[in-house]
């Protein structure tokens, strides 16, 4: 395994997405309204807070680092007021402009130039839910990652591991640099904002980074999220004998094919 820095460097991927709770829909077209500010990814907010800990535990230094418009500086200074040390905005005036790939060759052409030994993300989006950035961006940089991560400690010779199995726990161990993907299940103190961290969050710096001009296309389109149309079908037989009843909920399942049919 490759050995740990004394103050190891942690990078933070956060994105910016619509608040789920303040989501709309148009009656006519069914699309979904987003309501409100755009607020942090809720699987991020917990990433931030593993790499506080980590920060609390071992002096590391933590970086966020969001891809998209303007707005997201308000997503990086909650970051900063977490108890992040710095922050970098790569301008994406369009993420919708880019698919998963395009963006994590992006995200990896920004982190290879800065050395970190661990970065940090969240499981899933709350907007698409597609998980994919974090994994591809490991695949890019040659680096392992970890999925489903509630726990992390840093060692002499690299990460030891705690994620979500199925009904259990692994703990695994792994080199750095790595990343993870954290969730919202985490292990250990939550961190939050706070009235101080806003304030010093202020001061403390946010680089801004043009976007670099990625080598593949864009491979993968999406429409904007529709909302299904309900729809209400069935059989319901009230105040019949339960012979009656039965007869009908079997015409009903042979005419709609759901059992073979009776012979006559």
């Amino acid at each position: 395994m490759s050995e740990t820095p004394d103050r190891p460097r942690i990078a933070v991927l956060v994105k910016q997405v619509a608040d789920v709770n303040a989501i709309e829909t148009d009656p006519d077209s069914h699309r979904a309204i987003p309501g409100g500010p755009m607020v942090m990814n809720t699987y991020d907010a917990y990433s931030i807070g593993e790499a506080v800990t980590l920060k609390e535990t071992h002096g590391a230094h933590v970086t966020v680092i969001c891809a998209g418009p303007d707005s997201v500086r308000e997503v990086l200074l909650r970051g900063l007021a977490t108890g992040a040390d710095a922050a970098i905005h790569i301008v994406l005036p369009d993420n919708n402009a880019v698919d998963t790939l395009v963006l994590a060759e992006m995200l990896g052409m920004v982190l290879e130039e800065r050395a970190f030994d661990l970065i940090l993300a969240g499981q899933a989006a709350d907007d698409y839910e597609t998980g994919q950035v974090p994994s591809q961006l490991a695949e890019l940089l040659g680096i392992p990652h970890v999925s489903l991560v509630t726990h992390i400690e840093i060692e002499s010779d690299g990460l030891c591991v705690w994620r979500d199995a199925e009904a259990s726990k692994e703990i695994m161990r792994c080199p750095v640099p790595a990343v993870m993907m954290v969730l919202s299940g985490r292990d250990g103190p939550q961190h939050h904002p706070t009235l101080r961290g806003m304030m010093a969050a202020k001061r403390k710096p946010i680089e801004r980074v043009e976007a670099p001009d990625p080598e593949r296309a864009r491979r993968l389109s999406w429409s904007e999220p529709v909302v299904p149309e309900k729809v209400f079908a069935g059989i319901i037989v009230q105040d019949e004998p339960a012979d009656v009843a039965a007869a009908a909920l079997v015409d009903w399942l042979e005419e709609h094919k759901l059992i073979a049919r009776r012979e006559p």
